[in-house]
Parts: C-alpha cells; sequence; structure tokens
C-alpha cells in the first residue's frame, strides 16, 4: 500500500495508533476501556457457566437427585443448558449488525441491561412451579443469553476499533480471558456458599435451604452488571466508526483516501474551518449546495444509513472476504461444539470418572464445586494469559492450529485410557487441566480475536457476531447432544468424536489470513478505492 494512503487513513481513523508506547504501558483510557468491556465479559461467563453447578442443585431440589443429568426436563436437562446459548444466537447476529448500522455508542450498554433484568427474573422463578421451573428458567436464560451473546460483538469491536495496531490482540484477549475469571470467581462462590450452608445442609440435611443457595449463586452477579451498565452508556464513539460513518455520508472520499471536513484528534470530532494541512491532507472545502441545510442533512443521513445495511451484503458477495468469513465461522462452530461439550456438562464426565460420588447431598455439590475450581485454576486462566503474553509474538493462526491438535491428542489420551483415568483421579484432573489449557492457549481464544481484527470496522460487528453465532450453534449441539450421547454411547465414545472434530477444525483456519499487525481498515480502503478506480503504487494482499 502507498505510504501516503496509509498515513492518511491512519491520521484520520486510528490516531490512538500513532503512539510509540510500550505495548504493555497502557494509557488511562486504555485501562478504563479494558475495565468497561472485560467486566461484562467476567459476567457473561459466570452466567454461562454457573449452570453446570445450579442444574445439579436444580435436579435435587426438584427431583431429589445427585447428578447433573435431569431426567425430566426436555433431553434431559440439554435445553436449559442450551437455552442462554441459544439466546446468544440471536444477539450475537442482531447486536453486532446493529452496532455497525447504528454506531457503537447507541448499543452499548443495552446488550447488559438485558442480560441484568433476565438474571433477576431467573432468580425470581417460584418453587411451586415444580418441574415447570426447568421450562421457566429455560424461557428466562434464553432472554439472557440475547444479552451476553450481543456483548460478544460489541465488546470486541469496541476494543479493536480504538486499540493500538502492536497491542491490539493482546487488549482483545484480556477482555476475553475475564471468561476464565468469571468462571473460577463463579466456582469460588459456589464453594463458599456451601460452607455457609454446611450447618444446615451438611450436618442437619435441611436440604431445602439449597432452593436459596442457588438464587443467591445466580443473583450475585447483578450487582457489577448494573455498574458496567452505566459506564457503557457513557462511552463516546470510537474514531474509527465516525470516520466509516463520514465515508457513508460522503462515499467520495474513498477515492481521496482521508475523510472531508473533519479533523480526528483525541477521540473527538473536530470542525475544520478551512483546508489547512493537519496531520494530513484535507479536502479543500466545498461549495455547498444550494438546498436548504436541513433537507440535505436529512437526504445525507438517510442515504448514509441505506449504505450501511448494505455494507456487509457488498463486503461478503465477493469471495476473498466471504472465505474468510467461513474459516472464522466454521473454526469457532468446531471449537465451541467440542469446548462447551465439555464445560456445560463438566459435571457429568467428573461423576463418571469417579470424582464427584458422593450420597450425600452437601458432600456431592462440594465434590463438583472442588473440582470445578481445580480445572479452572489450573488450565482455564493459565491457558488464556499465555495467550495474552505471546499473541503478539506468535501470531493468531499458529495458536489456533497448535490448540486444536493438542485438544485433539488429550481427547484421543483420554477416550483410550478412558478405563484407567476411572482408576486415577488425579490422572483424570491432570488430563482436564491440559485440555482446557489448550483450549485457552488456543482456539477458544484466538477464534474470538481474529474476526475482531481481520474483518474492517464498517463490518466487524456483524462479521464477530455472526462467527460467534455460528459458535453457539455449536455450544447449543453440545448441550442438547452430550448428556444423552453420554447416557446411550457412553462417554468415552463422546470424546473419540471431539478429538475427530478438533481434527477436522484444523483446516478451516487456513483459510484465514494471519491478523498480527495487520490494518483491516486500511486493506479495506485499498481494495474500495482500487474498485473505484484510483490506484495506489500495488495492491494489498
Amino acid at each position: 500500500m502507498p505510504l501516503a494512503l496509509a498515513d492518511a487513513y491512519d491520521s484520520r481513523l486510528s490516531a490512538v495508533e500513532r503512539e510509540n508506547q510500550s505495548r504493555w504501558k497502557l494509557t488511562w483510557p486504555e485501562l478504563k476501556l479494558l475495565f468497561i468491556a472485560s467486566t461484562g465479559f467476567f459476567i457473561d461467563a459466570y452466567d454461562l457457566f454457573n449452570i453446570n453447578l445450579v442444574v445439579v442443585i436444580l435436579n435435587f431440589v426438584v427431583n431429589g437427585k445427585l447428578s447433573g443429568t435431569i431426567a425430566n426436563a426436555a433431553l434431559q436437562g440439554g435445553v436449559l443448558k442450551a437455552a442462554a446459548n441459544i439466546g446468544c444466537v440471536v444477539g450475537q447476529v442482531t447486536f453486532g449488525l446493529a452496532g455497525d448500522v447504528f454506531g457503537r455508542k447507541a448499543v452499548y450498554g443495552i446488550e447488559m441491561m438485558v442480560t441484568t433484568v433476565a438474571t433477576i427474573l431467573i432468580i425470581s422463578g417460584p418453587l411451586s412451579l415444580g418441574t415447570g421451573l426447568f421450562t421457566y428458567i429455560t424461557v428466562f436464560r434464553a432472554i439472557m443469553g440475547i444479552g451476553i451473546g450481543g456483548d460478544y460483538p460489541m465488546s470486541a469491536s469496541v476494543v479493536a476499533d480504538r486499540a493500538n495496531l502492536r497491542r491490539r490482540g493482546t487488549m482483545v484477549t484480556f477482555i476475553f480471558a475475564m471468561q476464565g475469571w468469571g468462571s473460577l470467581v463463579g466456582g469460588i462462590i459456589f464453594i463458599i456458599l456451601l460452607k455457609i450452608y454446611q450447618p444446615a445442609v451438611g450436618e442437619h440435611h435441611h436440604t431445602g435451604q439449597l432452593n436459596s443457595l442457588w438464587r443467591i449463586y445466580t443473583g450475585l452477579i447483578i450487582i457489577p452488571g448494573v455498574i458496567t451498565i452505566v459506564q457503557r452508556l457513557m462511552m463516546k464513539e470510537s474514531t474509527r466508526m465516525l470516520g466509516v460513518q463520514a465515508i457513508r455520508e460522503d462515499p467520495t472520499l474513498i477515492t481521496k483516501g482521508h475523510i472531508k471536513g473533519i479533523h480526528l484528534e483525541d477521540e473527538k470530532v473536530v470542525p475544520v474551518a478551512d483546508g489547512s494541512d493537519k496531520e494530513g491532507s484535507l479536502e479543500e472545502p466545498a461549495t455547498p449546495a444550494p438546498a436548504p441545510e436541513h433537507v440535505s442533512n436529512l437526504a445525507a443521513t438517510k442515504a448514509a444509513k441505506a449504505r450501511a445495511w448494505r455494507d456487509a451484503r457488498d463486503y461478503f458477495s465477493e469471495w476473498r472476504h466471504l472465505k474468510i468469513l467461513i474459516g472464522t465461522t466454521m473454526s469457532w462452530f468446531l471449537l465451541d461444539i467440542i469446548f462447551y461439550g465439555i464445560s456445560l456438562n463438566q459435571s457429568i464426565f467428573i461423576a463418571a470418572l469417579g470424582l464427584a460420588n458422593s450420597k450425600d447431598p452437601w458432600e456431592f455439590l462440594w465434590q463438583q464445586g472442588v473440582a470445578n475450581v481445580i480445572i479452572a485454576v489450573g488450565g482455564f486462566l493459565p491457558g488464556y494469559y499465555v495467550t495474552l503474553f505471546t499473541i503478539e509474538f506468535l501470531g493468531r493462526k499458529k495458536i489456533q492450529i497448535m490448540g486444536l491438535t493438542m485438544n485433539a491428542i488429550i481427547f484421543a489420551v483420554m477416550a483410550g485410557k478412558y478405563n484407567a483415568l476411572k482408576l486415577n483421579s488425579s490422572g483424570l484432573i491432570a488430563c482436564f487441566i491440559f485440555l482446557q489449557f489448550f483450549f485457552n492457549f488456543g482456539a477458544n481464544a484466538t477464534t474470538f480475536v481474529i474476526p475482531a481484527e481481520v474483518f474492517p470496522t464498517r463490518v466487524r460487528g456483524f462479521a464477530h457476531g455472526l462467527s460467534a453465532a455460528s459458535g453457539k450453534c455449536g455450544a447449543i449441539i453440545a448441550s442438547l447432544a452430550v448428556s444423552i450421547m453420554s447416557t446411550n454411547v457412553g462417554p468415552q465414545n463422546v470424546l473419540w468424536l471431539f478429538c475427530g472434530i478438533a481434527i477436522v477444525a484444523i483446516p478451516f483456519t487456513f483459510l484465514i489470513p494471519e491478523t498480527k499487525d495487520r490494518d483491516a481498515d486500511v486493506v479495506d480502503l485499498e481494495e474500495r478505492r482500487a474498485a473505484a478506480g484510483v490506484h495506489g503504487d500495488k495492491n494489498v494482499d
């Protein structure tokens, strides 16, 4: 790409990327941005993964059975586990597209409102419904999932829009790594609550009090949710999104490589009174049309919205862009089958392999909680942070391919040595820890990061949302099928299936370009200029 064009685009859409600071020296606005976005993922993970433990409590409270499989609920409780992910599919596509069309500021925060309100309604479900409580919770977890799903494309886009290229992968990984903390803190809170309830439940066998335990456990996350909503509603629009909106209002700017009539500095829009050169060439003042200003503005706004709706359709009508979308959607789809197949049904595998086999309600729940915390501490969190510290050096594709390969190997070991592992709890825990480690130092992290980087700002929300929704479709399949399959064909065969899926996911990664140091907006601008007949020194690959 011609250097002048890159500089012009950079000076208009990404002023923050001109900073020459260390990758680890974040500015206060960057730290604040990470706090706002990552808190949402902490909440999302807490809400998504706590169902693994809540289902065990609900099954005992309603049915009197100590199991992660609910025999009298739809598909043995799989629908209840899948409900949030079903809602996620809707939220990811809807909020992602809305963020591209209306801007991040107009949408960011609404998704957390949906999550918070739905959580309040979930913990309000009356026990008098009996087995109908499963249906009640399923419905509102689906609504909660719409909000959680919306957080994926919105938080990814909000951070990627603003991040310095040199640390963009690090920042996007940081917010996604909060899933690990959400899972860990959720497990720790579960254990603390169990300890508080031990005298009543464990010693005096007042098991009815477990009904209040799961409600407190689920509802605690409402507090940070409300704080996050306020912070998100106060955020300003990003410089890159302002640039996209300017081009939509005046498409002729594509042929000039810069924004007409505005100077973007420090995330603020400053009107330019003349054609003076400030940080790159600006367009000479245009002669105003004789039409009334409000009529002209109205027509321009209407035309801009129409272009915004068409952006994704036009962009992905080209094979060079569509093949990348196929790569991001399919790799995330296959990854989430195995990731959520293990994560949402971990209690089933833990019990099947003998780690939680007590007949005492309190002791059984304690064993489940401790096993989940050990796995989170040993594999979940370390995997995320190894990715965070290496992603800018190794690149995204290498980490994704390596992670999927290691997952396949570990699944093969767990399936091949299944009977031996049933007799060796330490070996089983080690396998689960390594499995979670290479999920998160691998495809679970990179499938989130890559769509936030590989697509330009104008379609980033939709493309990320669609990729994430594909992943959640995989999670839904896992939620509905794994509990049934583990009963009918056995956990060992399910593990062999997961091994095969991890292998099949690898080729789709090769459809995606490496996004390390790649500015998709600059690439997109050059492609659009070439299509308009304006050629630089060379085309961008």
